[in-house]
């Protein structure tokens, strides 16, 4: 008897798709929920491989799965607006064209254009598959993982400019820490001094 995993494979094609989650909100909680469903993806039924960029709130999956199921179960697990971002869905895309077909070493017959690049550590992870579609659609997409990457690295340079300004300011209180200890000893030093010559002056009167 088929297990309800294997009937939920069974049902779905060969795919490979990338889904992008909403991260405006990036507080410790929402982004320590966004890691845990990404890390959580390969359990649902039909996933193969995965790999997510938690900064970026991209996760590209291959496998035998609705994209459209995994990305209403990611908003269910996120509480977050989850789309489907590669490939475009037919509405917004209408002229797209799409052949997957699965890797393996008995494939024959012509070659199949490669699918448009997901980022490095993104498609190092997923299973080899032949995308066939059109130039402009593939253009569409290369330039929306390239914003994707420039929104990531966009994110880095701020957070390395708010750890700067900190260490500029700690510095600054540190400056004044020594500024104020450096005149409290010469107050004190001056203060000694003062003291030394009236006693200084009380002796020579005495004598």
């Amino acid at each position: 008897m088929a297990t309800e995993g294997a009937k939920h494979e069974h049902e779905h094609a060969h795919a490979q798709f990338s889904l992008q989650v909403d991260m405006q909100c990036r507080c410790m909680g929402c982004v320590g929920k966004v890691d845990k469903a990404m890390a959580s993806i390969a359990t649902f039924p039909g996933v193969e491989t995965s790999a997510g960029d938690v900064e970026a709130g991209v996760m590209a999956v291959a496998g035998k799965v609705s994209p459209a199921e995994l990305c209403q179960w990611l908003k269910r697990k996120t509480r977050k607006d989850v789309k489907i971002v590669y490939p475009r869905p037919p509405a917004e895309n209408r002229m797209q064209k799409m052949i997957l077909v699965l890797g393996s070493s008995s494939r024959t017959g012509d070659a199949t254009p490669s699918a448009p690049l997901l980022p490095q550590h993104f498609s190092s992870a997923l299973a080899p598959l032949g995308v066939l579609s059109d130039n402009e659609d593939l253009d569409l997409i290369e330039e929306r993982i390239r914003d994707l990457e420039r929104a990531r690295d966009t994110l880095k340079i701020r957070s390395l400019k708010d750890e700067l300004t900190a260490a500029r300011s700690e510095l600054k209180q540190s400056r004044e820490v020594i500024s104020n200890s450096k005149k409290a000893l010469l107050d004190s030093a001056l203060s000694q001094l003062d003291a030394f010559k009236k006693l200084e002056s009380l002796t020579q009167i005495s004598m």
